[in-house]
Parts: structure tokens; sequence; C-alpha cells
């Protein structure tokens, strides 16, 4: 995950943010996608509030994959018939990117300006992984964080209702790029016991 906040300011500086609540600031730096940047151009210079944004939707599942300049408000519904429709049938409808993305319950959900993509997957290519093994401690979870975290405690904590507990290992550090649950051997969905104990603790 280069293009977090982080890793960019590691790679290209060499400084390292300090665990929260510090910010970018405190080493020097603030870290801006082009698509922020000209909003605020546009909002300085002609008083255009934030009302539309580019969304990519892509995938096997879409006709017709496209960048388009979406209002914030429009249904992905729309958003969809806009780009051909679905391709078979679709399986999942994702609201961003393949590993830090989530699955939309239903089309009829607007776009938001955190809206970065639509990604649809046909049927064939979702994995239904209803049931999850126990943790087997292999430490895969531990080698692919770029945070160097510990995945494996957080979520285990997490999965026990033991919330503090897992602040105790850095748990907002964790920018839930998803590649631990991605290698984990026991399918564990490492991620979402994590936003769960951050949705149920304060940093």
């Amino acid at each position: 995950p280069q293009g977090a906040e982080k890793m960019l300011i590691k790679a290209i500086t060499g400084r390292k943010v300090p665990p929260p609540p510090g910010l970018p600031m405190d080493v020097g730096v603030v870290v801006q996608n082009v698509g922020t940047a000209l909003a605020v151009y546009e909002a300085a210079r002609y008083g255009k509030p934030l009302i539309e944004r580019v969304v990519a939707v892509t995938g096997e599942g879409i006709s017709n994959p496209s960048n388009l300049m979406v209002k914030i408000g429009a249904l992905v519904s729309d958003i969809i018939k806009e780009c051909g429709g679905f391709r078979g049938d679709a399986g999942k409808v994702i609201s961003g990117g393949p590993m830090m993305g989530f699955a939309l319950p239903s089309l009829d959900v607007p776009v938001t300006k955190g809206t970065s993509g639509i990604l649809v997957i046909p049927e064939e290519g979702v994995i239904h992984a209803y049931k999850f093994g126990p943790c087997i401690r292999c430490g895969r979870c531990i080698d692919i964080c770029p945070m160097g975290l510990m995945p494996s405690m957080m979520s285990i904590l997490s999965e026990k209702g033991h919330y503090e507990d897992a602040k105790e290992y850095n748990l907002f550090d964790c920018f839930e790029c998803g590649s631990c649950a991605f290698v984990c051997p026991s399918k564990r969905p490492i991620v979402q016991f994590i936003r769960l104990a951050k949705s149920l603790t304060k940093p």
C-alpha cells in the first residue's frame, strides 16, 4: 500500500510519523492527493463547493469500465447503467478497491466525497468465506504488515471483546490496507475485527 500517507512520507522523506494522535505535520509534512488539491483550488479561485469527483468504475463484471466525473449524491445504480450495466451476473459490487474497499449492500447508495471507485466482481470470481478458522499463529500477517503491527493479536482480542486491550498493540496505527487478511491461511476477517475494536474505543 505505497499510496498510504505514512508509507509515502517514510519512502520519500525518511521521516516517521509518530503514533496517534501524531500527525504528518509533526514531522513537517502535509500530504494532499490530486483530487483534494484541485478541489481546494476551485473553492479558493471560483468559490465552487465540492459537488463532484472522479470515480473509477472497473472490474470484470462491468460492461464498459470507465473513469467518470460524478456528482456527489448520484446513485451507484445510475453509474452502473452509465457504464453499460453488468456483464453477466454480478457477484459483488465494492466501493473502493479490492484490498480496502467494502461490499455494498445495495446499489441504491449514493456516491460520497470519499468514493474513489466502484469495483464489480462477477459471480464466478467471488469467494464465499462463510466460515473462518482460528488463528494458527503463523505470523504471516505480522510479516506483511507495512506498519510493523501485530494484526493477529488485535483481531484475537477484538474477537473476544477485549477492545481496550487491543489498543496496547497500537490499534489506531492500522490503516486497514487488508494485506493481513489477504495472506491469512485461516481466512480470518482480521480487518473487520480491527475496525470493530476501533469503533468501540477511542485513540
